[in-house]
């Protein structure tokens, strides 16, 4: 017996000694108080860790600069019941810190309490904490009805997408382009729907949308709220056959504007804006012609009353045809609080005049952040000499053509902050995208 126990200690230090770990890096640009939400693929983290190393997945820990563990969670975002490439791994941070994997298989999966409440109701899935409270639809679009003192609609149909286009589009064939539809995913069939369940970190949405009646298209909408209301969505489009769209259009709907009157607009100086150029312009002095910009810190940007259109220069919406930036958001002074999108990294610009209107701009117009694609080119076009000839004006060549395996993917940071006043909220939105834009895993 003692024999016996000699070797199977000798065999314990022996495996203990040859076990090994991989270190990951993930690296921030640290510029506010605000913890960082990271979101990682397991699919990147497999790529990072390399096949030739036996990973045992339950000793998956993350390390912050002070040597101090912090919580995170894997979610089943593939649905499929089990750990697999396509899930997600979701966790907070306060900086730089690291991933360690282990191929030790005696390590087990670590466990943290939750921080949030689950409740089921007739209109859907509430969830929320001491910070925060939310509604999940039946889409699993998202709307904030509190966020910390604040209650009312802080922000409506996070996950929601706008597509318009020619409905059994026969292009290709004959020239034609069928008939014209538009939708949103308010519209759509659902095919899965599932909240999962709530980690220590955040609580994730999953909804599977059919686009009909844009056949053989496919929504799949993964939104995770943070437990400080901070939310990561993505929008993936599956195109299982040919499409011609005019329209698509990631969103969110009604930030602050429903909460009180004294709203506002704001963001960075468009790097492009068509209205601007039209007019021999540039952005900046197009915006500060309707009182419209704002210093701070010796840099303009652009504020103006969220509901008023602000006088376009042609059509309706507030702005459009205008280039993506690194932020914007909606701000009530009187309610001290905010809802901003943030790029995860900063939209490049073209400079060939087509290439940029036919890819992704943003558009507010009716209470909406709307970001994609967006290909409808009117006539003040060829009115302006700026812009004459710079898009082509026949109908047929407008639209986006999606083939069968082309996807689609939009994928955002939505901030709810707390900010004194204007100049504050544009200073923290600032370094909040700095923050967002520079994390870096395993580089």
């Amino acid at each position: 017996m003692k024999k016996f126990l000699a070797v199977f200690l000798v065999l314990f230090a022996f495996t203990i000694l040859m076990a090994e770990t991989i270190e990951i890096p993930i690296t921030i640009n640290k510029t506010t108080d605000s913890l960082v939400p990271v979101r990682i693929s397991m699919n990147k983290l497999l790529d990072l860790v390399g096949i030739d190393f036996d990973a045992n997945w339950d000793s998956i820990r993350f390390i912050d600069e002070e040597g101090a563990e912090v919580p995170y969670q894997i979610d089943d975002v593939d649905l499929n019941g089990k750990l697999s490439s396509g899930d997600y791994i979701l966790v907070m941070l306060s900086g730089n810190a690291k991933v360690v994997v282990s191929d030790d298989f005696s390590v087990e999966a670590p466990t943290y309490d939750s921080d949030f409440y689950v409740n089921k109701t007739d209109d859907g899935v509430i969830v929320g904490n001491l910070t925060f409270r939310a509604r999940i639809n039946n889409k699993g679009l998202v709307r904030f009805e509190k966020f910390e003192s604040v209650e009312g609609t802080i922000v409506d149909e996070i996950g929601i997408a706008r597509i318009a286009g020619w409905v059994g589009s026969t292009y290709y064939v004959n020239g034609e382009l069928g008939k014209h539809e538009e939708k949103t995913s308010g519209d759509f069939k659902v095919k899965e729907m599932k909240v999962l369940p709530a980690g220590p970190v955040a609580v994730t949405v999953v909804s599977r949308l059919d686009c009909d009646p844009f056949v053989g298209l496919e929504q799949i909408i993964v939104t995770s709220i943070f437990k400080n209301g901070d939310v990561i969505s993505s929008n993936h489009f599956v195109f299982k056959t040919y499409a011609d769209l005019m329209k698509l259009q990631n969103m969110i709907t009604r930030p602050i504007t429903d909460l009180s009157d004294d709203a506002v607009h704001m963001l960075p100086v468009f790097r492009r804006l068509v209205w601007a150029d039209q007019l021999n312009i540039t952005p900046l002095e197009y915006w500060a012609e309707r009182n419209a910009i704002m210093n701070v810190n010796g840099k303009p940007y652009i504020v103006f009353p969220a509901t008023d259109s602000m006088k376009p220069l042609w059509w309706g919406a507030t702005y459009i045809f205008a280039s993506q930036e690194s932020w914007r958001s909606n701000y009530s002074p009187s309610k001290g609080i905010g809802v901003a999108e943030i790029n995860p990294v900063k939209p490049i610009v073209y400079v060939n005049y087509e290439k940029w209107v036919n890819g992704n701009t943003w558009v507010y117009e009716s209470r909406e952040f709307r970001d994609g694609i967006f290909k409808w080119i009117p006539g003040e076009f060829e009115i302006y000499e700026s812009t004459a000839g710079n898009v082509s004006t026949e109908m047929s060549d407008w639209p986006a053509r999606f083939k069968a395996g082309d996807e689609v993917t939009f994928e955002r940071y939505y901030d709810l902050y707390k900010s004194l006043n204007i100049p504050n909220a544009i200073e923290y939105l600032e370094l909040r995208a700095i923050e967002i834009q520079s994390i870096t895993i395993g580089e």
